[in-house]
């Protein structure tokens, strides 16, 4: 790690924090797979926190800092040994890098020593091996973060609000009922994460009994929570990710495409994300890619894909496998946001066909952009893009390469209905995605009536 390890001391909190006073605060804390994250897009911490943009967090800082409120972002990362401060460059935000606890990093270095003799029956091999997982994988989701060190750097920080990604976590669980304990006040956001096994916890009706409140990017997911855990809905906030309209708005296709030396006849489909087969619906994407190619044999079509991450390899199999042409692959995750910004206007069409994502900014940064939307009918993004005479893409169903076929070869026929679906996502886009108005509702919901200190 290029960050220079140190222990932070009391007079450098304090010499930190005299800066900011009488300026709210809160802290957001990322999920456990933080360095599986990074890892997967080719990132590292001093890329992260000098460059990284694109994720929901920096966005709620930038619609924070809108409204007056210092963000600070807690990572727990096994790549540092001790609590590490810096400042996220393009947002301001803090960022805290924090070593997972020891009793996390003992048990997670363990390994099985319950393997039976040979001459043992193989399903009481098979059981002792499960029981052995669930047992690891229970008390890691537990002890991953470390509480003390957590809470002690917010204190520290005068955050007296912590957001945790993912309330179906164990990590929201005991943050909420940390909270209760040091009087702050918790909530948690819904990113797409699945719930874990009845059994991984054991405490979540409790923590959403105690939690200050939970911010839903999904109407869909509001109503599952409500019925599932009895949740009130005073307590509950249709909270969707912001798009920054200095970086991310309409302009010129013929300028975009000139810069980036593609000619005007072309037919342009275009997506932008992490490379992730299953979860973001890329094998849906690539078939039905070959599909509209066969249909169209004649036409001259582009398939442009940014971004990297886990299943690049097999990402990359696959397009030669089923021998796909007219796909243009920027292998990387791009920093330069001007960059994406001028693939986003040279392009026709934009397809985003996830199996999972709650509210994904890539789809707003489309929608911002001018482009007609092509989505599966998941989560919150059908709150984006609406329905009916109002809507401004098209959803199809999730794992339906054929509707996604259809849908790219109707917009990339009809330029009339592509143009206006896309005058509606930009106005949509500006008028209840922006950095002001999201900025304005997170802080309603975290300041409230109280005011923080």
């Amino acid at each position: 790690m290029q960050i220079a390890e140190q222990s932070v001391s009391n007079d450098y909190f304090d010499a930190c924090t005299a800066r900011r006073e009488g300026v709210p605060a809160v802290a957001i804390l990322f999920p456990d797979c933080f360095d599986n994250w990074l890892l997967e897009l080719g990132v590292s911490l001093t890329e992260f926190s000098q460059r990284m943009m694109g994720c929901w967090a920096f966005s709620y800082a930038q619609a924070l800092s809108s409204a007056g409120v210092q963000t600070v972002l807690f990572c727990i990362s096994v790549q540092v040994s001790v609590p590490v401060r810096t400042v996220h460059q393009p947002t301001g935000a803090i960022i805290y890098f924090l070593p997972p606890s020891r009793l996390y990093r003992l048990f997670s270095n363990r390994r099985s020593n319950t393997t039976p003799e040979s001459q043992s029956p193989r399903i009481v091999e098979s059981i002792l091996m499960r029981t052995w997982r669930y047992l690891r994988r229970l008390v890691a989701t537990h002890v991953d973060t470390p509480l003390s060190s957590l809470f002690e750097a917010m204190k520290r920080e005068h955050c007296q609000v912590l957001l945790v990604q993912e309330y179906e976590s164990a990590r929201f669980d005991l943050c909420v009922l940390f909270g209760r304990l040091r009087e702050v006040r918790v909530f948690g956001t819904f990113q797409g994460g699945v719930p874990n096994h009845m059994l991984l916890r054991p405490l979540r009706r409790l923590s959403m009994w105690f939690c200050s409140g939970l911010l839903i990017p999904s109407t869909s997911e509001a109503e599952r929570v409500m019925k599932a855990y009895r949740f009130p809905r005073s307590k509950l906030s249709l909270v969707y990710s912001p798009v920054d309209r200095d970086i991310f708005y309409a302009s010129s296709k013929e300028e975009a495409r000139r810069s980036l030396r593609i000619p005007m006849s072309t037919k342009i489909v275009m997506y932008h994300g992490a490379i992730s087969l299953e979860y973001k619906g890329l094998d849906v994407l690539l078939e039905a890619w070959n599909r509209l190619s066969l249909t169209l044999p004649n036409e001259d079509m582009r398939l442009i894909v940014i971004g990297t991450g886990d299943d690049s390899s097999r990402f990359s199999h696959l397009i030669s496998t089923k021998k796909l042409k007219g796909i243009h692959w920027v292998k990387h995750w791009v920093q330069d946001r001007e960059l994406i910004r001028r693939y986003l206007c040279s392009a026709d069409v934009y397809v985003f066909p996830s199996r999972g994502d709650a509210c994904p900014n890539a789809v707003i940064e489309a929608m911002a952009c001018q482009l007609p939307i092509i989505a599966s009918e998941v989560n919150g993004i059908p709150d984006l893009l609406q329905k009916g005479a109002s809507s401004c893409g098209s959803l199809v169903p999730p794992a339906d390469p054929c509707a996604v076929a259809e849908a790219m070869e109707l917009l990339l026929a009809d330029r009339s209905l592509a143009r206006e679906l896309g005058q509606r996502a930009c106005i949509r886009a500006r008028e209840n995605f922006s950095i002001e108005a999201v900025g304005q509702q997170l802080s309603h919901v975290f300041l409230g009536s109280q005011q923080l200190k």
